[in-house]
């Protein structure tokens, strides 16, 4: 009878120890959002999502060859459950050669970012969310270097962006404009861009265990031609559509991610370098 008692009194505690193992599963912990788009998730309340990554682009045409190789750092705080703030800040390398070879190197155009997850809903083994982004770019790195290592402008980011995931399964959609200001002499022109991503876990694993996703995404850019003293600039503007394959591999609060841009169609106005490639390689950590 004793026994009883005592195994009857433990079932609460157990239970909230089964809730919180799941609450703290790798699914929750770790959204796995696109790697080249954005997702609409944030972290919790008074946690931080820390995420270093490494990306190259490389440019080809117009008898020049052109790489930029950045590292940056991003911070996201969980100000509220439903709203993060994120400051990003890359240094930059950059290589050029055609009628000789140019380099620079420094830190680039630093960025800051709201995201305010304004619907969610929980269904057994399925989250659907929604979130709005805004952001802001600052004209913190030397648009006169060769080659320059921001736009010189602060320009303004608008987002929306939703997912629905499951256990197996994963779905994103996000529409951003880029809204340019003049930096310098020359007006960079606005970006829209529009992605779309498909997500599937191979193996469905348990807490503890790590954790592999598998996507690809549809990436497409809209740029609107530059302008010089309100005069537009022939070879400028166009747009891009890739194919970025990627994987996004968990262990706990830790992961790994990465992905490639392979372009399926540029359309670019007038003569201007195209892009051969561009990939991505991060680290991510919350707490």
């Amino acid at each position: 009878m004793n026994v009883f008692k005592k195994t009857h009194k433990r079932k609460p505690l157990l239970l909230l120890c089964a809730m919180l193992l799941l609450s703290l599963s790798p699914a929750n912990l770790f959204a796995h959002e696109p790697i080249f788009g954005l997702g609409p998730h944030v972290v919790f309340k008074g946690g931080f999502g820390i995420e270093t990554e490494y990306a190259k682009e490389l440019l080809a045409g117009v008898n020049e060859l052109e790489s930029t190789t950045s590292l940056r750092t991003e911070i996201m705080y969980g100000a509220t459950g439903n709203l993060a703030v994120t400051l990003s800040a890359p240094t930059i390398f950059g290589h050029k050669t055609g009628n000789g070879t140019e380099s620079s190197s420094g830190i680039g155009d630093i960025s800051l970012r709201t995201k305010y997850r304004f619907w969610r809903d929980d269904k057994p083994g399925i989250q659907d969310a929604a979130a709005v982004i805004i952001g802001i770019k600052l004209p913190t790195g030397d648009y006169e270097s060769t080659p320059p290592l921001g736009s010189g402008s602060t320009d303004v980011l608008f987002a929306l962006a939703a997912a629905r995931e499951s256990r197996r399964w994963y779905y994103f959609g996000n529409v951003r404009y880029r809204l340019n200001s003049k930096g310098n002499t020359i007006r960079f022109g606005n970006r829209f861009f529009a992605d779309a991503a498909f997500g599937v876990r191979p193996w469905l694993t348990e807490y503890l265990k790590p954790d592999l996703v598998v996507m690809v995404e549809l990436n497409w850019e809209a740029m609107q031609p530059n302008k010089i003293d309100n005069q537009i600039v022939a070879n400028s503007g166009g747009d891009q559509l890739f194919l970025s394959p990627g994987i996004f591999f968990t262990l706990r609060n830790w992961a790994i991610k990465g992905g490639l841009q392979i372009p399926l169609l540029q359309k670019l106005n007038g003569l201007q370098r195209e892009t051969n490639y561009r990939y991505a390689l991060a680290i991510e950590l919350h707490v």
